[in-house]
């Protein structure tokens, strides 16, 4: 099962996810982003940190995550983080009565991988949380892609890609694409499954959780604020 961004909505998220009856024999993938904008950064980090330490579960790194690795390690400018500003400052006051939880952020970060890759029906899949660059080379090898197209590309992707392995990705909001909330599959007749569907980032945004063996999903209620800002 892949699960698409989060942005700190993870009451919400709970509420669904405990209505599917996860058992440890179900692999669940979540595509990054799961902090910014939301009101539950700082706690769906720290609680993705923990279930990626099962075996059934995989967590992968979003751009969100990854500018807040950067942000702590020095190398990224705070002015520039956007959405982000109010995660770093929750980090910060955390970190006065924690001074390990920067150390741990850093760790639990780190730990993601960019991207995972399987066979579902017999279809190669790959999951990642933006896609990879096709402007160039419509099925490039996504072990050859600079880690930021991984985790920041969009247009480059949907509108390019040709390739044969079906994408599963987040990252960007189905209805910027002008699309109901809801995943979409073979977007343009690419092999690209999209299940961002906005969480608290536009005024319809919700929570997909997308079964990719039955293509059966589940959604949070609306909990979009009407921000549509990338």
């Amino acid at each position: 099962m892949a699960v698409g961004d989060l942005h700190g909505c993870l009451t919400p998220f709970l509420s669904l996810y405990a209505r599917l009856d996860v058992t440890d024999d179900d692999l669940i993938i979540f595509l990054g982003d799961y902090i910014d904008r939301g009101d539950e950064s700082l706690a769906a980090l720290e609680w993705i940190g923990r279930e990626s330490l099962k075996p059934n579960v995989i967590a992968l790194r979003g751009n969100h995550e990854q500018t807040l690795l950067d942000c702590i390690a020095g190398r990224f400018a705070n002015r520039f983080y956007g959405s982000g500003i109010g995660t770093l400052r929750e980090v910060r006051e955390a970190a006065k009565t924690d001074p390990t939880l920067p150390l741990r952020i850093v760790q639990t970060i780190r730990r993601m991988p960019l991207y995972h890759r399987m066979e579902i029906n017999g279809r190669e899949h790959i999951f990642c949380h933006a896609g990879v660059d096709a402007l160039s080379d419509p099925n490039p090898l996504i072990e050859t892609q600079d880690a930021d197209r991984i985790v920041w590309v969009r247009e480059e992707f949907y509108r390019h890609y040709e390739g044969d392995a079906i994408y599963v990705v987040g990252h960007t909001p189905v209805q910027f694409l002008g699309q109901p909330p809801l995943p979409i599959k073979r977007f343009d007749d690419r092999n690209i499954w999209l299940i961002d569907t906005g969480s608290c980032c536009v005024d319809s945004g919700r929570i997909t959780c997308l079964d990719l063996v039955s293509e059966k999903f589940w959604q949070t209620e609306r909990i979009g604020c009407g921000s549509m800002v990338f």
